[in-house]
Order: structure tokens, then C-alpha cells, then sequence
């Protein structure tokens, strides 16, 4: 009984093998197996499955794409009444707004202003998913100082955008655009000055190879 029992137990698998009670008993089998790690490992791959795509961490260089996926009422960049608006009418991730006729979803809306914002924020939208590491949030503060294209923050000083944004953020408007989140630290913006330096060197070493070309 016990050479069984060891048998059962051990990392080997045995075939089964039919057990002959002496006493016509029914016999019963009891053995301690430690499920947390499997637990954890489940739980962990339940919880990633059942989060929607646009909130998991974006992949290396694949910024521009987790960007456009993402809902709008995850970029918080509308009230949750417009983006439940911009939802019935098909438009539910950042990529579907860049991708809209605006015009048309303006007078959809019903709102004659409507249209012209939601230009401004497809602007903001496209520079954040150019500059890795950059938000539309963040993208519309640096539209509202004027830094509007990735050639432009490549010939910016990141403590002179940092002031500036600072300034910004003073005023009335900025507290609007704001809404007491914090600014942007100067070791994030210096990232993406770097990010649009290399990018518009490597199109400056581009341009005369696609003359050539043409």
C-alpha cells in the first residue's frame, strides 16, 4: 500500500494501476500539491486577458500605433459626454478621430465650433504618436505655446520649453487647458527634444538620396 501511495507521488507518472482493498473498504488517496504558483500565474494571465489592448504597455517602437488605438475617454483629451457623443457616431479610439471627416462629425454633432477643435486636437493626437513617449494631453499643451511639428521642438531648448510651459500654466487659458495636472518635468521633455533631433537628422540624410532617386 505504501509502494503504491510512493509510486503515485512521485514526479515519474505511472499507468494506473487498480488497488485490491483487504477489507472490501473503498480506499482513498490523499496528496498535498502547492497551487500558488499556478494560482498567481493564472490570476496574472486572467487579469492581462480581460484588460482591453489600448491600456497595456506599448511595445518598443510601437508607439505611433498604440497610440491611435487607444479609446478617447482613456486619453482624456474629452468630457465623458462628448466621447459617449463621438462613440454613437463610430468614433472610439484616437485613430478613428484622425481618420473622420470632421466637417461631417461637426454638423453631426450639431455644434458649429465643433469642427475646429477637434482639428486642433487630431493636430495634438498625430505630434504626441510622432514623438515616443508624448501624450496628446501633452502634445496640446505645446500646440498652445506654439510648438506645433517635430522640426520645431528639434531646435528647442528643453529648459525653454519647460519655462515657457511654466508661463503657460499661469495664465487663464492654462489653467483651463491644465485642469491642475502637473507640467511636464524637464527630464521628460529633454527626451523628446532628443527624439525629434534624431528623427529630423535622419530626414535631412534622407532628402538628397530620395533627389537622386526622383
Amino acid at each position: 500500500m505504501l509502494r503504491t501511495l510512493f509510486r503515485f507521488l512521485t514526479a515519474q507518472p505511472n499507468p494506473p494501476r487498480r488497488i485490491e482493498s483487504t477489507d472490501g473498504r473503498s480506499v482513498v488517496l490523499y496528496a498535498h500539491v502547492d497551487v500558488t504558483a499556478k494560482a498567481k500565474q493564472f490570476q496574472s494571465t486572467r487579469l492581462r486577458e480581460s484588460l482591453p489592448r489600448e491600456v497595456l504597455p506599448p511595445s518598443k517602437g510601437d508607439h505611433r500605433a498604440w497610440l491611435l488605438s487607444m479609446r478617447l475617454d482613456h486619453l482624456r483629451i474629452f468630457s465623458p459626454a462628448r466621447c459617449e457623443r463621438l462613440a454613437e457616431i463610430g468614433i472610439v479610439t484616437a485613430g478613428d478621430l484622425v481618420t473622420a471627416d470632421l466637417t461631417r462629425v461637426g454638423r453631426t454633432l450639431g455644434d458649429e465650433t465643433a469642427s475646429r477643435r477637434l482639428k486642433r486636437t487630431v493636430r495634438a493626437i498625430l505630434l504626441a504618436a510622432a514623438v515616443p513617449g508624448m501624450m496628446p494631453r501633452d502634445a496640446m499643451l505645446l500646440i498652445c505655446i506654439h510648438r506645433r511639428s517635430v522640426r520645431s521642438l528639434a531646435s528647442e531648448s528643453p529648459a525653454v520649453l519647460h519655462r515657457d510651459l511654466q508661463r503657460f500654466a499661469l495664465s487663464t487659458k492654462g489653467q483651463r487647458a491644465t485642469k491642475g495636472r502637473r507640467l511636464p518635468s524637464v527630464k521628460r521633455i529633454r527626451r523628446w527634444v532628443e527624439t525629434c533631433v534624431e528623427a529630423t537628422s535622419r530626414s535631412a540624410a534622407l532628402r538628397p538620396a530620395m533627389r537622386a532617386v526622383a
